[in-house]
């Protein structure tokens, strides 16, 4: 069985052929799709589609590209969604240096505010990282107690950096389909990360694994990317495919 832990199911390319799309995502062997929200509209949208397949769980947040043009009142809005049932989590928030440097007080304001609703409730927050890896961790760190867990997603750090994650207890790594491309520079952090800290994603419809670079992602190209991962730390794709579930029903499930 596979989650993959982050899909932007959303989006018109996928959503316009979401009962195929899903169909070969069982096919592949998955049972959990966690769709991580942008806004409010998008928190809505993906509520919208958990409550209709049943394989589909929800984050919601606001993603640091979309902080300024976001205020408090919405960001209530958006935590107020956190009640329902298939809200598993909080995201995708975090820190985004590549799109937009001119509001990144901002951007830490409402990534702080994630992480104080996260341990608040108890649930896991989803972390964007883009040129921003160092100043996410710090915030993380500053910020950490026993009640905080999250993912750091599409996972783009050195093994310096990982390895202060790893002391934070309730955190995990996640990497995405790039892994598979021959310019690929981390093959030497995802070796690194023991097996009981990883987490299985795509962030469809980006980030399109070999053989299928190219075109849309879809959460049936996580197996590629986890064949990859197992490659790269010689370890058998069936236990680590296990090991990458028994990881998300801990983190987003309590199992």
């Amino acid at each position: 069985m596979i989650t993959d832990t982050h899909c932007h199911i959303y989006y018109d390319e996928i959503k316009s052929d979401i009962e195929n799309v899903l169909k070969r995502a069982e096919e592949t062997g998955i049972k959990k799709i966690i769709v991580p929200a942008v806004d409010f509209k998008t928190s809505i949208e993906i509520l919208e589609l958990s409550e209709k397949y049943e394989m589909i769980y929800a984050l919601v947040g606001i993603h640091p590209t979309e902080v300024a043009k976001t205020n408090e009142s919405d960001l209530d809005k958006v935590f107020d969604l956190l009640k329902y049932e298939k809200v598993v989590g909080i995201g995708e928030s975090g820190l985004d240096y590549y799109w937009d440097k001119s509001g990144i007080d901002k951007q830490k304001e409402f990534f702080i505010a994630h992480i104080n609703k996260a341990k608040e409730i108890g649930k896991p927050i989803v972390i964007h990282t883009r040129d921003s890896t160092s100043d996410a961790i710090d915030i993380i760190k500053t910020n950490y107690n026993e009640n905080l867990k999250g993912q750091f997603h599409c996972f783009s750090g050195t093994i310096e950096e990982a390895k202060i994650i790893l002391q934070l207890n309730g955190f995990y790594i996640s990497f995405c389909g790039n892994i598979t491309y021959k310019n690929n520079k981390d093959s030497e952090v995802v070796k690194f990360i023991p097996s009981d800290r990883l987490l299985s994603e795509t962030d469809s419809p980006f980030l399109t694994p070999v053989p299928n670079r190219g075109k849309t992602n879809e959460p049936a190209n996580i197996i590629y990317t986890i064949k990859k991962i197992a490659e790269l730390k010689e370890i058998d794709v069936t236990e680590l495919t296990n090991n990458l579930y028994k990881n998300s029903e801990k983190l987003f499930f309590n199992k």
